[in-house]
């Protein structure tokens, strides 16, 4: 889930402005030049990690490191990954102590590959976040005041006058929120008909949403929806939903990946080139493969925030695996910003409501309830929904009541949802071990193309 920008985050036009015309340079930079603007970014993190940071301080004590032994990126080796697990162990020991001054704003990962971990961003890491999307939607010619159409769900789950709404206009945003949890083929011409009366000219959403949302506009006959440019975001890009979605809405798709930490950003030009966003943040390989059968070099990010003094994530296991090239690429854009080849790992499954709404943002739900350490949707028939949770101690019949009153708003009353406290050794994982949030066995139309 990307963060979702409110009126305050939009209140330093300078700070903006100043960072988005560094960003517009950084992005052309020769090699040597891109490096030494990361580096510095870098000896500025560290520095201020070890005199601000209580994890860092006794972590660079602990290993007898001091803050000048770090750098360059190379030199990040000498430091161990920082894992979920640590974050959510360390807690307020990975906060800087004099946080406040950058103001912070407190944020929960989805969870959608296991327990939600809860960091802080600050102003800079926030205004960074927008000068980024800023950056990459201008590559395919956005400008800031265009309009643009929104596919997600939480948006409405958090507002009860707006749940079972299709859509919201936000004038002072020129932003059209579509209610991803009504997207239905019996929906298509109210979805059309809402996206003709506001004409955004972009369109950003899950890659999964956006595949059906045009599933559903082909399915009604409707040809007539147009944009300038698709941002796909959150998922995996399938090959299958690139090419409904461009032909059905006449536009490339752009895809990204990146993570609600702020460690990583990847972007994809419209010359196709997937550039790993340096000025952004540092990312490294972790548990390097290589295919003897055609050479594809794969490994897990490793993230470093650049920007984020109120909480600093240094070498964060993200843990996506990314395939890169052996050796560095150029790409016909012209910007010197390094490629990878694809991102691997951030496919979910899909619920199917038995009116044949599709149902891409089950993650969000866990939010409203508390008491709950780790929870997996299972959908084994097309009525029936498996909720597993893995409790906590403040677990009990009225989270119970409020988890299942969300996961009905989402997917109507027609579905019998069953949900079941378990422990982890009871959660289901797929054959590589990796832990899915959303597990469907139900066919629908979309498995024949």
């Amino acid at each position: 889930m990307a963060i979702d920008f409110r009126i305050r985050d939009f209140f330093y036009p300078q700070e903006m402005y100043r960072l988005r015309q560094t960003l517009e340079e950084t992005q052309w930079l020769s090699a040597e030049e891109l490096q030494e603007y990361q580096e510095e970014r870098l000896t500025h993190i560290i520095n201020h990690a070890y005199n601000h940071v209580p994890y860092y301080r006794r972590l660079f004590q602990e290993t007898g490191l001091r803050p000048q032994d770090i750098q360059k990126v190379d030199d990040l080796e000498k430091l161990p990954l920082l894992s979920k697990d640590t974050i959510r162990r360390e807690g307020k020991t990975l906060v800087a102590d004099n946080a406040r001054r950058y103001h912070p704003v407190s944020y929960k990962t989805s969870g959608t590959t296991g327990t939600p971990v809860e960091f802080y961003l600050d102003k800079g890491a926030r205004i960074l976040e927008f000068v980024y999307y800023w950056r990459h939607w201008n590559w395919a010619g956005y400008r800031l005041g265009d309009s643009f159409a929104e596919l997600g769900s939480f948006y409405f789950l958090n507002r009860d006058h707006l749940s079972d709404a299709v859509s919201s206009w936000q004038p002072h945003l020129r932003r059209l929120m579509v209610n991803s949890g009504q997207i239905a083929p019996f929906r298509a011409k109210e979805l059309a008909r809402v996206i003709r009366k506001y004409r955004p000219k972009y369109l950003k959403g899950a890659a999964s949403t956006v595949y059906f949302l045009a599933l559903c506009l082909k399915e009604a006959g409707i040809n007539d929806i147009f944009f300038k440019a698709i941002f796909s975001v959150n998922e995996v890009l399938t090959p299958q939903y690139r090419s409904m979605a461009e032909s059905v809405f006449h536009c490339p798709v752009l895809d990204s990946y990146g993570h609600m930490e702020g460690t990583v950003a990847i972007s994809q030009c419209l010359a196709g080139g997937y550039h790993i966003n340096s000025d952004y943040g540092i990312l490294e390989f972790n548990n390097i493969m290589t295919s003897s059968d055609d050479g594809t070099v794969l490994g897990q990010a490793v993230g470093t925030s650049l920007y984020n003094m109120a909480m600093p994530l240094i070498r964060y296991d993200v843990g996506d695996d990314i395939e890169f090239f052996s050796e560095p690429k150029t790409c016909r854009c012209g910007r010197t910003l390094p490629l990878v080849k694809r991102v691997h790992g951030r496919s979910e499954d899909t619920i199917i409501t038995p009116e044949g709404r599709f149902i891409t943002s089950m993650f969000v739900v866990p939010e409203f309830a508390k008491g709950i350490r780790f929870v997996q949707f299972v959908q084994d028939s097309d009525t029936d929904l498996h909720i597993n949770v893995v409790p906590k101690r403040d677990w009990d019949a009225r989270q119970e009541d409020i988890l299942l009153h969300y996961v009905t708003k989402l997917v109507g009353t027609g579905m019998s949802v069953h949900i079941h406290a378990v422990t982890q050794d009871n959660i289901i994982t797929d054959a590589s071990g990796k832990i899915r949030s959303v597990i469907s066995s139900v066919k629908h139309c979309t498995d024949n193309g």
